[in-house]
């Protein structure tokens, strides 16, 4: 009987230490405007943006990692990442939670992309590009991802606006009286009088 209490009390311990690992600030989505999208005439570029991210672990959590992304059935391995913000962006595409260790690293430098181009009044990214490497040193792996693009201003149409609707309130019902009459008889008629 200990020896299961234990086994439980384990497992719990392990699930609660691999929760606490994966810490997720914030997600920001960032649309991309792919060639063909829109014309270059509807948009203004404001400059090139960019962002980079190293995300490091050790070698043999490296190798875990891309051993399993292989494997036949994945499993939920825990890897304690350095450098790991736990905010993500994701430039034209859904945000998820379900990263490789690639993904992850994109992700970081694609959130840091993200807030420069919305501090600058971006609408979207054009030419997105993005470049990984892998960096092993004595007993450390980094990956390191640099995104860039150009930050754009997408123009209105000219001549149309957007309209608000607005609200429309009740006054408030208010009883309806007749005017009280001079005379309530017939003799406000005028008659001819003849001699």
């Amino acid at each position: 009987m200990k020896k299961i209490v234990l086994a439980l009390a384990g497992a719990v311990c392990l699930l609660f230490a691999s929760c606490a690992s994966n810490q997720f600030n914030s997600f920001s989505e960032f649309p991309v405007i792919e060639s063909g999208d829109l014309d270059s005439g509807r948009y203004i570029v404001l400059g090139e943006v960019s962002g980079a991210s190293n995300l490091s672990m050790t070698n043999e959590e490296y190798s875990k990692l891309i051993s399993n992304e292989f494997a036949y059935e994945p499993q939920n391995i825990n890897v304690k990442f350095g450098n790991d913000s736990g905010e993500y962006g994701f430039i034209g595409k859904r945000a998820t939670i379900k990263m490789n260790v690639f993904e992850r690293s994109a992700a970081l430098a694609e959130y840091k992309m993200i807030q420069t181009a919305k501090f600058n009044g971006a609408d979207a990214i054009i030419c997105f590009k993005s470049e990984t490497k892998v960096e092993n040193s004595y007993k450390t792996t980094i990956v390191k991802t640099y995104v860039s693009g150009l930050a754009v201003k997408v123009k209105a149409d000219s001549g149309y606006s957007i309209k608000t609707p607005v609200e429309e309130v009740e006054a408030p019902a208010v009883e309806e009286t007749e005017p009280e009459s001079v005379s309530d008889s017939d003799d406000d008629e005028v008659s001819e009088v003849s001699e």
